[in-house]
């Protein structure tokens, strides 16, 4: 099968390429939002339901009612709520702004300052633990926070296919944006549990030592997301804006049936892979009996992974093509979760302690091999969605198309916290009482494995092929 990339007539949609050092600014700004998620998703639930020995509070109520629901898991799902319904309202004004600032750049200038200080916030909550006030807080400032998110983030990526007119571009700006700000998540991802154990061994107490941790975040976090702001100059791309109203915009997205195959299947691989990354320090605390500086190693341990997989996923797309590159390894990721259900929780210089300690090694390090696929090639795919409808429509509607992306998403981002935290209320989180952090692996694995059979039914050839069909035409 034919798999060369579909290439756009560069006379008809100014391309307005960026330059390299343009380039890479632009990209330096994914880690920086990336950053803001991760510390709301991964240290906020670290943060209000810790493990057994973190020496932290349980700073919200673990009663489970209307039989799934915590109240971190309300929090969140109330947070995604909001946040979703902003999806499609940014996305729209997005892609109809005229402003001489940029009609995507105006929206980044808007979203930066609230999107970087709220997370701080999240983590000085003025109620007593366990209080409504509290949980009244938190809910408030994730609401917050997801609204700022989207303001920032979906015209962040609606530029991607602007910068990038080629899939073959798509598919180096994406990796490019990946071989940065990868190294640079992941760094993260260890750097923060590392600085937890760090500030914990010079006097701080683990609640200050957290703190400490999340604000050095935001700092991080807005150095950079300024950076596109300063690079990107959006008159380069001759864009046309959409002239639909709202309802028209979201109904002629939704009858997109190839988007609506890619959204259903990327819903579900959502649901699941949301979940590993929040479990990493669960599975050191509770399985290995280790501290937050042994789950760095265990995060340390994607690295050979996901450099094997930056290098050679372009000669791989090149081959068997980016939808089946894809869900190659969303089975590699899912595969590779299935197991931690199996392992006995043990303690340094136990019986079996050893086994276990080789066996998470292993699966951590064959994530690794996943992960370049899963934070390239889902962009790909919808960019070459986006294309059709550019082609089809004569108008630029990318944003609109993540902000519909983002109306489900959200919810499924929050169904996934909800899941998470009962889990962890309802079937334990510690070395007795194991269960809801052993639940969490197959649970994923298994959402990831019937996401990558649902991706099978994306149409990329027809998709490519009406694109150049529809460009010939014109």
């Amino acid at each position: 099968m034919n798999h060369e990339p579909l290439t756009m007539d560069h006379e008809n949609f100014p391309t307005g390429y960026l330059s390299l050092r343009e380039r890479i600014l632009f990209v330096i700004g994914s880690p920086g939002w990336q950053i803001t998620a991760s510390v709301v998703v991964s240290i906020g639930i670290y943060f209000y339901l810790p493990p057994e020995g973190a020496g932290l509070q349980v700073l919200v109520s673990e009663e489970i009612f209307l039989g799934v629901l915590t109240a971190y898991g309300l929090a969140r799902l109330i947070g995604g709520v909001v946040d979703s319904l902003a999806d499609p309202f940014v996305g729209h004004y997005s892609d109809r702004s005229h402003s001489p600032l940029g009609r995507r750049r105006t929206f980044l200038i808007i979203g930066i300052v609230p999107m970087v200080v709220i997370p701080g916030l999240i983590f000085f909550p003025p109620g007593a633990p366990g209080s409504f006030s509290t949980f009244l807080y938190l809910t408030i400032m994730l609401s917050l926070y997801f609204i700022f998110f989207t303001i920032y983030v979906a015209p962040y990526l609606a530029l991607i296919p602007e910068i990038a007119r080629t899939e073959k571009d798509r598919v180096e700006l994406s990796r490019l944006r990946s071989l940065i700000g990868g190294p640079i998540i992941m760094a993260y991802g260890i750097l923060w549990l590392v600085g937890v154990d760090a500030f914990k061994d010079m006097g701080m107490d683990a609640t200050t030592a957290v703190q400490t941790v999340v604000v050095i975040s935001c700092i991080l976090s807005f150095i950079f997301c300024i950076c596109p702001i300063l690079a990107v100059d959006e008159s380069k791309f001759e864009a046309v804006p959409s002239n639909l109203n709202m309802r028209q915009a979201i109904w002629v997205t939704l009858e997109n049936r190839p988007f609506l195959i890619y959204l259903f299947a990327q819903i579900i691989f959502i649901l699941g892979i949301t979940m590993t990354g929040p479990a990493v320090p669960y599975f050191a605390r509770v399985i290995l009996g280790r501290d937050e500086g042994f789950a760095a190693l265990l995060s340390l341990a994607m690295l050979p992974g996901v450099i094997i997989g930056f290098v050679f996923i372009h000669v791989i797309v090149e081959r068997i093509g980016t939808k089946n590159t894809l869900i190659t390894t969303i089975l590699i990721l899912g595969i590779a979760m299935l197991p931690y259900g199996l392992l006995t929780p043990s303690s340094p210089g136990s019986s079996g302690d050893e086994l276990n300690v080789i066996v998470v090694f292993t699966l951590m390090a064959i994530k690794g091999l996943a992960m370049a696929g899963i934070m390239i090639l889902p962009t790909v795919i919808l960019g070459q969605l986006i294309d059709r409808d550019r082609i089809k429509t004569g108008a630029n509607r990318a944003a609109m198309y993540y902000g519909v992306q983002g109306l489900l998403t959200k919810w499924v981002y929050a169904a996934s916290a909800a899941i998470m935290s009962y889990l962890l209320s309802a079937y334990g989180r510690s070395a007795e009482e194991p269960y809801g952090v052993l639940l969490i692996g197959p649970i994923a694995g298994s959402l990831c494995l019937i996401a990558a059979f649902f991706y099978s039914f994306y149409p990329e050839d027809v998709v490519r092929e009406e694109g150049a069909d529809q460009q010939i035409s014109k």
